[in-house]
């Protein structure tokens, strides 16, 4: 089977930005990337649908290339499609693929159970699992007690099954046949053509469509959702000196050596870490002293993180610069006591 990843939309509710499947995450790997690692499926079975525009302008097959590690299979568009459904055919066109496929969209992430099927099917998740998807922008569909689809309706909650950007059809052939079908028809020719609406009238020529429920869905389909995303990581510079350990000094008691730790810094410390927040400690000490703070940071049962030594006892200021492409405030500090017990809501309510 292949899995066709359209990304030849102009995003336009990403404004200012650079199309949203090349958007960065918390690593610096694009959105696409990580729009497909829940497949479990082989790079060569992937095929990306791009803009020219963007492969010249971004260079977006080589960034692909760097990104997976191999070169990976596109097709080129000149112009942006009308619709999803016009994408995928002129991919399956252009590629001439004539074996079961997957379309999955490239602003989600989902894990298949089962991504290799003998049948039809479309990937859902159900609105009580969630309390943050946008029902209206979704949509849905019905199923008998097989597990078969019986209705699939856009913006129209019809039941708690949504689809959410993975749809498999086992022939290519089928497909085409029934957009062109349905481009034929004036209400269609010159607007937006659905996939739920290719499905719909390839069900009613006798094909099933089965559900499969996915698990591990994230949504970001819009800015919003985006930010959402990328705010629930963080990357921590945490003082050694004088938040996770008593300040010490080379001269006069208490010495570096003999410093105690602050239990309520190191807990909310190791809390972050078990969340996989991003941590780099820094301190004052010279650099000589390396072996000695790696040891007590251990010893208080800390991860093992960079360490930056031979920072000044000085007000440290951190510059960054803002970017569309990150669409929040880049940094800020947090000066709070290393007693305060109410430091980790405090940072909760921060992040």
């Amino acid at each position: 089977m292949k899995i066709i990843v359209p990304c030849a939309g102009r995003s336009s509710r990403f404004p200012n930005m650079a199309p949203k499947w090349m958007l960065p995450d918390n690593d610096g790997l694009p959105m696409v990337f990580k729009a497909v690692q829940g497949l479990g499926a082989n790079v060569d079975d992937f095929i990306f649908t791009i803009l020219r525009e963007h492969e010249e302008r971004f260079q977006a097959q080589e960034g692909l290339r760097a990104a997976f590690g191999q070169k990976v299979n596109c097709v080129i568009l000149d112009e942006p499609t009308r619709s999803q459904s016009e994408t995928v055919a002129q991919t399956l066109l252009k590629s001439g693929i004539d074996e079961p496929f997957m379309v999955k969209d490239s602003d989600n992430y989902f894990e298949v159970p089962h991504l290799y099927q003998s049948y039809n099917y479309v990937c859902v998740a159900s609105l009580s699992s969630f309390s943050q998807v946008n029902p209206q922008n979704k949509s849905y569909v019905q199923v008998d007690q097989e597990d078969v689809i019986v209705n699939f309706r856009e913006k129209q909650v019809i039941s708690d099954l949504f689809s959410v950007g993975g749809y498999y059809f086992s022939s290519p052939r089928e497909f085409l046949a029934a957009y062109d079908e349905l481009m034929g028809q004036p209400r269609l020719s010159a607007g937006e053509l659905y996939l739920s609406e290719i499905i719909g009238y390839l069900a009613m020529q006798g094909s099933v469509f089965r559900i499969q429920r996915i698990k591990q869905y994230q949504d970001w389909g819009t800015v919003h959702e985006w930010r959402e995303y990328l705010q629930g990581h963080r990357v921590f510079f945490i003082s050694v000196d004088g938040f996770l350990f008593e300040q010490g000094s080379l001269f006069f008691k208490p010495g570096f050596e003999e410093v105690k730790p602050n239990p309520v810094a190191i807990e909310t410390v190791q809390k972050l870490a078990a969340e996989g927040q991003k941590i780099f400690y820094l301190s004052i000490r010279p650099q000589e002293l390396e072996a000695l703070t790696k040891s007590q940071l251990a010893a208080a049962g800390l991860p093992e993180r960079p360490l930056l030594l031979g920072c000044d006892l000085a007000q440290w200021t951190l510059l960054t610069a803002p970017h569309s492409n990150q669409p929040f405030r880049t940094s800020h500090a947090v000066e709070i006591a290393a007693d305060d017990p109410n430091m980790a809501e405090k940072l909760a309510v921060d992040r």
